[in-house]
């Protein structure tokens, strides 16, 4: 979906949510970003993971290591945010999810084409409909605004040119 349209946001509530549940033995969280770097990426992993990678190794050989590493951790689900272009999870040492192994992969990112590249599901994170970006953005400015007909004009005019972008209407609120 489209950049502030909560992806992230909704994540980060899946991950919390699961943190209180005792359905994955780890969760990872990794931001991908758009400068991807797959060294850096397989760093992050590990040291989630409580383990480090050597630095004086390829990345090939770095993969292995930490498909090991993963493989060893039994059942978990690795979060990768921010993605802007497609990877081979075996080049960085992600196990591939599978019903037996147990483990989910989900990551987020703008593009469709990332999404098919990488043989996802596309779940599509929608807009907000205008009623409850009204009242995100009231959630901001202060329930208190509302009753002045001057200002619930151009409050009107500022949700609407928010499109539906949660972040937009927060950073505006």
């Amino acid at each position: 979906g489209m950049g502030g349209v909560g992806k992230t946001t909704i994540m980060k509530h899946v991950h919390n949510r699961l943190l209180k549940e005792d359905k994955f033995k780890k969760l990872i969280w990794a931001t991908v970003s758009q400068d991807f770097d797959v060294r850096r990426l397989q760093n992050d992993i590990a040291s989630q993971l409580e383990k480090t990678l050597s630095d004086d190794k390829n990345t090939t050989i770095r993969a292995g290591e930490l498909l090991e590493m993963l493989r060893k951790q039994g059942t978990f689900l690795l979060i990768l945010d921010d993605v802007w272009s497609s990877f081979s999870f075996e080049d960085v040492g992600i196990l591939e999810p599978t019903t037996d192994n147990g483990c989910k992969l989900v990551l987020t990112t703008r593009s469709a084409k990332v999404v098919r590249e990488m043989d996802c599901k596309k779940v599509q994170v929608p807009y907000l409909l205008t009623d409850e970006a009204m009242q995100l953005f009231l959630s901001k400015v202060g329930q208190d605004m509302l009753p002045n007909p001057n200002l619930e004009s151009i409050m009107k005019d500022v949700v609407c040119e928010c499109g539906g972008l949660p972040l937009a209407l927060k950073v505006l609120g």
